[in-house]
């Protein structure tokens, strides 16, 4: 841990600073996404509106328990961490709204009901390569009424196989060491380890190149983690666009005050000392070209199911 914050912060101060919300936690910043309105959402204790934060998500104060709340069961609402909440804003730079999204590391749903809050595609498709926890995810999907919504349990190198170049948006929220949930007082064995992070930059690399594979000339990837290491985060992106020159980092106006500056392209960071969660970690790529007017058949599986599981 303490060779990762030198490399992250050369001002012992802010190293410090980073360290202590690491070791001693951080307030709990919790946040839900607005399904469907409901009076008695406003009477929900709120915090202060950041700049980033769309108008159909609430910040709620850390003593509420969104999750108890009658309108939770309903479908009125999606509760998430805040830190979610930033790095999810970054698809929000999409200049189109996706037609068909692929969430190839989808469970519980966050991202995915996010995407689907802000854009309303026609198809989503939703994958968890584990499959026991397909069932909160076909759960969370079924509460919030996802229209359109699939969900299968495959290896992500199922769909370069079978649907190269079928989709307009494809979201990576990454399997990663985890290292933020110490700051909500969580467990995170090996977190900082290097073998640890070298064997998840492995993963990495899989699941986004076959990202790439599945993305259309002019859709996007939007790649997320929870974790501080620069080789799962800023060294991960610079290795794709390596390895897919077509696919080009989107500036995200409204995280501008959050970029890297571990590398000149557009990417984002949220520390658990600036107040706004445990942190996250946020790139948006966009493939160059446009994307027909028409999206390609989807073949070989029963997009008739509502919920499905395969592989």
């Amino acid at each position: 841990m303490l060779r990762q914050a030198a490399n992250l912060f050369p001002d012992r101060a802010e190293r410090d600073l980073f360290i202590d919300a690491l070791v001693k936690t951080v307030p709990r910043e919790q946040a839900i996404i607005i399904m469907k309105d409901d009076p008695a959402i406003r009477t929900f204790p709120r915090m202060k509106r950041v700049d980033w934060q769309p108008a159909w998500v609430e910040r709620l104060s850390e003593e509420f328990r969104p999750g108890q709340h009658p309108l939770y069961q309903k479908g009125c609402f999606y509760p998430l961490d805040f830190s979610s909440v930033f790095s999810a804003s970054a698809m929000l730079a999409a200049t189109e709204a996706p037609r068909r999204v692929l969430d190839l590391c989808a469970s519980p749903g966050g991202k995915s009901v996010f995407c689907y809050r802000a854009f309303k595609p026609e198809t989503l498709i939703a994958n968890e390569t584990i499959r026991k926890r397909t069932g909160a995810l076909i759960a969370n999907f079924t509460r919030c009424h996802i229209e359109g919504s699939h969900v299968w349990s495959a290896d992500p190198s199922v769909y370069a196989k079978k649907y190269g170049e079928a989709f307009d948006m494809v979201i990576v929220d990454a399997p990663c060491t985890g290292q933020s949930l110490l700051a909500k007082g969580d467990d995170a064995p090996g977190a900082f380890s290097p073998q640890m992070i070298d064997m998840n930059v492995g993963r990495q690399r899989r699941i986004a190149g076959t990202a790439a594979q599945c993305l259309l000339p002019g859709g996007y990837l939007f790649y997320s983690t929870c974790t501080f290491s620069i080789k799962e985060n800023e060294k991960l992106m610079t290795w794709l666009q390596a390895q897919y020159p077509e696919l080009k980092p989107v500036e995200v106006p409204l995280l501008a005050a959050f970029q890297s500056r571990f590398v000149d392209f557009p990417c984002y960071r949220l520390f658990p000392h600036q107040g706004f969660g445990a942190g996250a970690f946020a790139c948006l790529l966009r493939r160059d070209g446009d994307l027909p007017e028409e999206l390609p058949i989807l073949h070989e599986i029963a997009f008739s199911w509502k919920y499905g599981l395969s592989g």
